[in-house]
């Protein structure tokens, strides 16, 4: 016999019900159940991620709060600002600390190209009682790259950021009534330095290097070499198999030399003094008066400025511009550096002519040695350049 057929979706009176999903009730009620307690799930899951993510920004405000007072400068004739001025048409960020304004200035020239080290300022406290320190974030980096952005800062070359910086020099002695200022150079900012005390030697009492570039092309082709050998050294073949794949320098673009200095920084040696080197994300978050935003800039700006700059960097060399200078010329570099390898900068310092130059060759340590041991770089300020500044 043939049971009548039943129209779809419509249950047949005094037997089992359907669905229009295929599904009985009962399978059903457990759906409806399993997905109830996903939607539960989801909303704990969540109140756990917003918790969390308000316990982090408590402590980092917490953390603000703690390095703004051991940042505070208390001293009656200090001075602790920070401020934008219009350096070269494009609106630059400043900053003045120390704990005198009697004291002789020194003025930052942060690496990169790009990375401001003003979330570092901790680690120049102890400088602040015997000098007046200034930072300044460069065309492209920092605060004034938040300012200004991608389009609004302008042209972007090693000639535009010296006269930037001698604008800068000449800025903070009027401000500050000083007659010159001791440059100290990083890096990247070497590249600047040399430029600024060579075209107006009269603004400084000194030239200070650290990590110095001089001949980028034989730079990158010993850092390169040193490199391999040690990631060989350690055994590290996924590192080996990385410095052979994009092989030797000149690289064509930044994306390519990044995976070298990328590698350059995860195999630095240890400073030899023990010392760590500082934490860049810690110090961007917990920085007094450094908003999220302030902290993406800093990482975003490097990409940028670095990128921009590629072309000029790798083409740079410091002997164009002569090598006689007539201010004090100092060099204090790592013998273990791996990006700015000690022995093109020994070699560009012994043909150096200047009224008083000095070498210090700083054992077992890398590139970043400035941000590793300020204490040892501020024994050298004071033996070796702030005695000319009086």
């Amino acid at each position: 016999m043939v049971s009548p057929r039943i129209p779809c979706g419509r249950p047949r009176r005094g037997g089992q019900k359907f669905s229009t999903s295929g599904r009985t009730l009962p399978e059903k009620h457990a759906m409806r159940f399993v997905l109830g307690l996903a939607w539960k799930g989801g909303l704990v899951a969540f109140g756990l991620m917003a918790s969390a993510l308000a316990g982090a920004l408590v402590y980092r405000a917490y953390r603000q709060h703690r390095n703004a007072r051991a940042l505070a400068v208390g001293t009656p004739g200090g001075v602790n600002e920070g401020f934008f001025a219009r350096v070269g048409g494009v609106e630059q960020w400043l900053q003045i600390r120390g704990e005198s304004r009697d004291n002789p200035v020194v003025l930052i020239l942060h690496g990169g190209p790009g990375f401001s080290y003003i979330p570092f300022t901790g680690l120049f406290r102890s400088w602040e009682r015997h000098f007046t320190v200034v930072q300044w974030d460069q065309r492209g980096a920092g605060r004034t790259f938040g300012r200004c952005g991608k389009a609004g800062g302008g042209e972007l070359t090693i000639d535009r950021l010296s006269r930037d910086g001698i604008e800068v020099a000449e800025l903070v002695r009027r401000r500050l009534g000083k007659e010159r200022v001791i440059l100290l150079a990083h890096s990247w900012g070497t590249i600047l330095g040399v430029n600024m005390v060579v075209r107006r030697p009269e603004l400084f009492y000194a030239y200070v290097g650290t990590g110095q570039i001089v001949d980028m092309p034989r730079n990158e082709e010993v850092s390169y070499e040193l490199l391999l050998e040690r990631v060989r050294a350690a055994g590290d073949e996924k590192a080996v198999r990385a410095l052979e794949g994009i092989g030797r320098p000149p690289y064509r673009d930044f994306k390519t030399w990044m995976v070298k200095g990328r590698l350059a920084v995860k195999h630095s040696p240890p400073s030899a003094s023990g010392r760590s080197l500082p934490n860049v994300f810690a110090a961007a978050l917990t920085a007094p008066g450094y908003s999220l935003k302030d902290a993406y800039t800093l990482f975003d700006a490097f990409g940028f400025s670095s990128e921009r700059l590629f072309a000029e960097l790798m083409n740079y060399d410091a002997r164009r511009l002569g090598t006689k200078f007539e201010v004090p010329f100092f060099v204090l570099q790592g013998d273990a550096d791996l990006q700015s390898p000690a022995a093109p900068a020994a070699e560009y310092f012994s043909s150096v002519e200047a009224p008083t130059k000095e070498l210090v060759v700083l054992k077992g340590e890398g590139h970043a040695a400035l941000l590793a041991l300020p204490g040892v770089f501020l024994d050298e300020l004071l033996a070796w350049v702030r005695p000319l500044a009086k």
